[in-house]
């Protein structure tokens, strides 16, 4: 569970920054009840994976088609396995401005002679919590309750920086050129963004660790299977792969999305770089390719058992289809009960079943945030 000193702290500190803004005279509204940011549906600033492809891929391998990297042996030298999960909530509003509360949460495991350990880690922290604000957008209110929140011990994030504290103030509007405090969908929207932004940051960070941890850099047999894209593959070591296991919008198209609806289960497609990291700088640039785990399943379309797999942009067509080996190896046990089991190896559902109670269990530090916000003001700030 998520370890009560953390939560109670992170409450408590939020609290006398509450207190401090009614004798202040900001009034913070309080939700309507929890507003939950995971489970909203925004139609604007989609996640990369989320992205409809904007052209055609640039085929690394040709002709396009499918290609079959053979029968694997049972064997995989996938031996590290990093994932993150995340949780927000609205809380209150300043006006039109949401604030919201957050925690994400990371964790490599290392899998030897079958049995899971998680890695330790000396930095980043595992888990992380935040509070998320529009402040570049300009409300009075917002940056009086900003500096409250610093005063009772809440850090700030650097652009590039990974987080080393365990109580952050984020700030949701911080990119945005001209930001609208009067947006309010705009800016809860923004937050959702933020907090995916923290977990990728957290993510990146342990990836980095590992990286240049003594046991793994000793062990060249053994490779990471990072849960999602890999934002970065530092030239220090090259042993790491990305598993995206939604396939909502394919990056093929034309004639290739006729030939990935249907692969055949085992068979893997050629690989190509997407056309949305094409038009980035060329350090970003990644080789794919879709690999079919499982015969379409009934009452899931033909994209349901479909994982886009990243690897660095140089990896060879016979490594390509050894990754596959290693993949298709990862298959059994099944990752069930997790609806997304026909594309999800089991190492990475064993991560999130971990790490899932840590960000559960701050669900009451958000009630309670949200109860003491509800309270008649003059009975919590007196003068």
């Amino acid at each position: 569970m998520l370890s009560g000193s953390i939560s109670k702290d992170f409450a408590q500190k939020i609290g006398v920054a509450l207190a401090n803004a009614r004798r202040k005279g900001i009034h913070i509204t309080a939700g309507a009840g929890s507003c939950d940011l995971e489970a909203q549906q925004f139609a604007n600033l989609p996640s990369e994976e989320e992205q409809p492809p904007a052209g055609r891929p640039h085929h690394l391998e040709t002709p396009p088609g499918p290609r079959d990297p053979g029968a694997h042996d049972g064997t995989s030298r996938l031996c590290y396995f990093l994932d993150g999960v995340q949780s927000a909530r609205e809380i209150g509003r300043i006006e039109m401005s949401p604030v919201v509360v957050a925690t994400v949460a990371a964790a490599i495991i290392n899998r030897c002679e079958r049995r899971f350990s998680r890695m330790p880690m000396e930095s980043p922290p595992v888990v992380v919590q935040a509070v998320i604000l529009p402040r570049s957008a300009g409300e009075p209110g917002v940056e009086a309750f900003w500096e409250l929140l610093i005063e009772a011990g809440f850090s700030e994030l650097g652009p590039d920086e990974v987080p080393s504290s365990e109580h952050l103030i984020l700030d949701s509007a911080e990119y945005m050129a001209d930001a609208d405090p009067s947006d309010y969908v705009g800016m809860r929207e923004r937050s959702r963004v933020r907090v995916r932004a923290l977990r990728e940051r957290l993510e990146g960070g342990m990836l980095r660790q590992w990286e240049g941890d003594d046991r793994t850099l000793e062990d060249t047999d053994a490779w990471i299977a990072v849960d999602g894209q890999l934002k970065e593959i530092r030239e220090s070591n090259r042993r790491a792969i990305g598993l995206i296991k939604s396939v909502a919008r394919p990056e093929f198209v034309g004639k290739d999305v006729g030939m990935l609806l249907d692969l055949e289960p085992g068979m893997r497609t050629t690989s190509f770089v997407p056309d949305w990291q094409l038009r980035r700088n060329p350090s970003d640039h990644r080789t794919s390719w879709y690999l079919r785990m499982w015969p379409p399943q009934q009452g899931a379309d033909a994209l349901g058992s479909l994982m886009r797999i990243e690897a660095q942009r140089d990896t060879e067509p016979d490594q390509i289809d050894e990754i596959s080996r290693w993949v298709l190896a990862e298959r059994a046990p099944l990752a069930k009960p997790d609806p997304r089991w026909p594309a999800m190896i089991y190492p990475i559902h064993y991560v999130e079943k971990i790490l899932k109670p840590l960000v559960q269990g701050s669900e009451r530090t958000y009630a309670r945030l949200e109860r003491q916000l509800a309270e008649d003001p003059p009975a919590n700030g007196r003068n």
